[in-house]
């Protein structure tokens, strides 16, 4: 960034300049690594807070060799969140994917809760997801979690029993089983209606992330004046009070802030302890930061 000068004036000393110092890039690096982030979502904030939609999904009957009516167009599949997405057409687009491998079953009806890339990343940790399904009082629940089958899928399972499926790289669960309540994991009543039939649904996202490592220097001769705004006689003015300008007197770092080349603040690093500026050896900060 280009080197800016902040005018301090103490007692009758000369004017002070003090310049932001351009961080030498052989002291930046960056990094890559995995991490996985938790989530939890329910029934109020699954959409609104996450951008998660819930999907039902039933299978088409064939009638007369007409498997679509026009009124299977008209029935949209989701409550909130994604549009035009069809309950039938739905279900056929599950079955495609099930059909794949044989250990998968698809029941004629499922309840679908589709999870965007942006909240789960590379994909769904595997054995990472937990559910818990209220179907009548606050007393009234299943509990289901992820059994890991292959790197592509898992199962949904309680007491042993399978209720539905995790696809971990599509940000896919799909509750499939012949009772209604499994059914209706992610449907409330089947209608969308959450009262006392709510859900809770926690998983972790994997997701690459960047370490950003900055090590600033500053140097013993500078940065030696202190730049709060407390120590100035009054806010329209530019002098130090006295007590701040004593040959004995150190300022404390607290904060680092990072600049673009634009002069715009885009980052601050707050130090655990405030720091006591050295005027006989030099300082080095490590400044690190992950971008998401």
């Amino acid at each position: 960034m280009k080197e800016q000068k902040i005018l301090l004036k103490g007692g009758t000393s000369d004017s002070l300049d003090i310049a932001f110092k351009k961080i030498n890039q052989l002291f930046s690096q960056e990094r890559k690594f995995i991490a996985h982030k938790r989530y939890e979502v329910t029934n109020s904030n699954h959409y609104t807070s996450f951008g998660i939609s819930t999907l039902r999904a039933i299978r088409p009957h064939i009638s007369g060799g007409i498997e679509f009516t026009s009124t299977d167009l008209t029935q949209s599949s989701t409550y909130d969140g994604l549009s035009d997405v069809y309950q039938k057409t739905l279900w056929r687009s599950l079955k495609i994917l099930f059909a794949s491998d044989s250990r998968l079953t698809l029941h004629s009806t499922a309840s679908v809760l589709s999870i965007p890339v942006y909240r789960y990343g590379f994909e769904i940790k595997p054995k990472s997801v937990n559910i818990t399904n209220y179907y009548g009082s606050i007393t009234d629940y299943r509990y289901y979690t992820d059994k890991k089958v292959d790197d592509e899928w898992g199962t949904i399972v309680s007491s042993s029993v399978t209720y539905g499926y995790v696809f971990y790289r599509q940000g896919l669960i799909v509750m499939t089983n012949t009772g209604s309540n499994n059914q209706h994991t992610f449907l409330g009543d089947g209608n969308w209606d959450y009262t006392n039939r709510g859900f809770t649904v926690n998983y972790k996202a994997t997701k690459a992330v960047e370490e950003v490592s900055l090590l600033c220097h500053i140097p013993k001769d500078e940065f030696n004046v202190m730049t709060n705004p407390s120590v100035l006689e009054s806010t329209s003015s530019f002098v130090r009070q006295g007590f701040v300008t004593a040959s004995t007197f150190a300022p404390y770092i607290t904060t680092i802030g990072l600049y673009n080349d634009d002069d715009e603040m885009i980052a601050v690093a707050k130090l655990g302890s405030p720091l006591k500026k050295s005027t006989i050896t030099d300082l080095f900060i490590n400044v690190k930061f992950d971008i998401d």
